[in-house]
């Protein structure tokens, strides 16, 4: 398995410690989930942005040809 270097400040650190302590995991655990998941919700920014967009306007289409268009399937 790969190893990363994650460099934070004391207080980073005991935050994100606390955290994973709290959620019942371990740091390591903590870190390997929440990136996916920030990646995610990166990824679907623009597409949240395109739907409002296109709900300012009142332009909708059914659910599973957006799903289409947006790729989500």
């Amino acid at each position: 398995m790969a190893r990363i270097t994650l460099r934070v400040s004391e207080e980073e650190a005991r935050l994100i410690r606390q955290y994973a302590e709290m959620a019942g995991m371990t740091v390591s655990v903590f870190i390997r989930r929440a990136v996916p998941d920030r990646i995610e919700d990166e990824h679907a920014r623009p597409l949240l942005s395109q739907y409002l967009e296109t709900a300012g306007r009142g332009d909708f289409i059914p659910c599973e040809e957006a799903r289409k268009e947006w790729e989500l399937e």
